[in-house]
């Protein structure tokens, strides 16, 4: 019998087409039989999230929060079971799904911290004896547009406080995960959310999600993908009064100095490459290296790669499982043989991977290149593999041109032992978030998003999550008139 996908108004809903959902590790494991939701379902969603958001947001906050406390703590007793059903349909390896699911618990007990937060100011008043205030009031019906790589994590970090703030959501999940956004909005079901308040509709962004964007009802659009999708939703929103959140792509680089110790940050700069198969719009893809320690650097950063084997990701042994897809591993395989095709040298990797089973799965051997120019698509455009570009400068002052000479500005790092030289570099980084001996910061209370193109709007979580959430209304009162 085949799953459905797709919940409106507290029922779970099995009109459209079923769809197989198979492994990336080797596709000719059917991990589940889907049945995706239609555009047509789109309007029933926004009718019942405009329906409940009219006693959703005279919910106390405290109710609001225990709802979400209890979702947590369904996704406590089910983790196994989700992280496993994460790796079947998305690759990564086991370890980091299983991490990813304690994170998206953990994102939502911090949004139930935030319930009770202060949501305003008491200013001075212009009279005596008057009361001037302010204070943040829900949006209404949200929608919330997610990607495959972080296919809980994301999600729970728009959908936690987009209600606990008040708004109810309509949801449009990647439709290459649909096992686990059913987990995340069982784990609300089994919450006691009301129904209405968060309806999901799984299918294709081309027709599911354009409806989800475009609907009338639309008061706000969280989206995470890719910059020209971001962008198109951009324009479709434009001149309608909807608040925007988009959070794009990346190019993002290190800076290593000459004083930083080779293996630690070779260390670093693999982890922050490839894992997850480099599907991550925080990866690191470049890194910039005086030429005085680029081949040193070359030879540590080969050494660290050797140690990430490929394959099925429930092999604890495995620590790069596949990509997503065929065609997002056809990408960047394309993309490493038109870096070839302009100078660059692969010094590790490159290829598809020739140990025994990994022809029945999309997967990409952790690759190196060297003598990559600044102005090479390469070191230009988003990979989204476990790709990264070494370029070597003379200067400091060559190293900041480098590193914000892309259209994007995500996230930098700086490795170092000289902490007035680091601060110096992080005053010319043209970025949304910068590292300084480390390569992310990923956490629930901390503001993220970039620069450029690869951020719009609002920051994401920490406090900044209710900037974007909700709409702040001033309060007047005088005793007489």
């Amino acid at each position: 019998m085949s799953l459905a996908s797709t919940y409106v108004d507290g029922r779970w809903r099995a009109e459209g087409a079923p769809v197989e959902v198979r492994n990336p590790a080797d596709v000719s494991e059917v991990v589940e039989e889907v049945i995706l939701g239609l555009a047509s379902h789109v309007d029933e969603a926004f009718a019942a999230a405009e329906r409940a958001f009219a006693s959703w947001r005279r919910t106390p906050a405290a109710e609001r929060a225990a709802i979400l406390s209890r979702a947590a703590g369904e996704l406590d007793a089910r983790r196994d079971a989700i992280a496993l059903d994460l790796v079947r349909e998305e690759g990564k390896i086991l370890a980091d799904a299983t991490a990813e699911v304690d994170r998206a618990a953990a994102t939502l007990r911090f949004f139930v911290g935030e319930a009770l937060q202060p949501t305003g100011d008491v200013l001075p008043p212009s009279r005596p004896a008057g009361l001037l205030l302010t204070r943040r009031l829900p949006l209404g019906p949200v929608a919330v547009v997610t990607p495959f790589n972080f296919p809980i994590l994301v999600p729970a970090w728009k959908i936690g406080p987009a209600l606990v703030y008040g708004n109810t959501v309509v949801w449009k999940p990647s439709e290459l995960t649909p096992l686990t956004a059913v987990h995340l909005t069982a784990a609300f079901e089994r919450a006691g959310l009301p129904a209405g308040v968060l309806n999901v509709v799984t299918g294709l962004g081309a027709d599911v999600g354009r409806a989800v964007v475009e609907h009338r009802a639309t008061r706000a659009v969280t989206f995470t993908g890719s910059t020209s999708v971001g962008r198109e939703i951009e324009r479709r929103v434009a001149g309608r009064g909807v608040k925007l959140q988009l959070e794009m792509g990346g190019k993002n680089v290190a800076i290593v100095l000459e004083d930083a110790p080779l293996e630690e940050s070779a260390a670093a700069l693999a982890k922050g490459s490839i894992a997850g198969a480099g599907q991550r719009c925080v990866a690191i893809s470049r890194v910039v290296a005086p030429r005085s320690i680029a081949g040193d650097l070359v030879e540590a950063l080969r050494a660290e790669f050797a140690r990430w084997p490929l394959g099925n990701g429930l092999d604890p042994r495995i620590r790069v499982g596949p990509l997503v897809t065929a065609p997002a591993a056809a990408r960047v395989i394309e993309g490493i043989e038109e870096a070839r095709a302009e100078g660059a040298v692969v010094t590790a990797g490159g290829g598809r991977g020739e140990a025994e089973g990994l022809e029945r799965g999309h997967f990409v051997e952790p690759t190196i290149l060297t003598g990559v120019a600044p102005d090479a698509r390469i070191a230009q455009e988003e990979v989204f593999g476990p790709v990264l570009a070494l370029l070597a400068v003379d200067d400091d002052e060559e190293a900041v041109a480098v590193a914000n000479g892309t259209p994007y500005g995500l996230s930098a790092a700086v490795l170092t032992r000289d902490l007035e030289r680091a601060l110096g570099l992080i005053d010319r980084l043209d970025v949304g978030m910068v590292h300084v001996n480390a390569v992310s910061c990923v956490q629930a209370n901390v503001p993220f998003g970039g620069f450029k193109d690869s951020g719009f709007g609002p920051r994401e979580q920490g406090k900044s999550a209710a900037d974007f959430f909700t709409e702040l209304q001033v309060v007047d009162v005088q005793p007489r008139s």
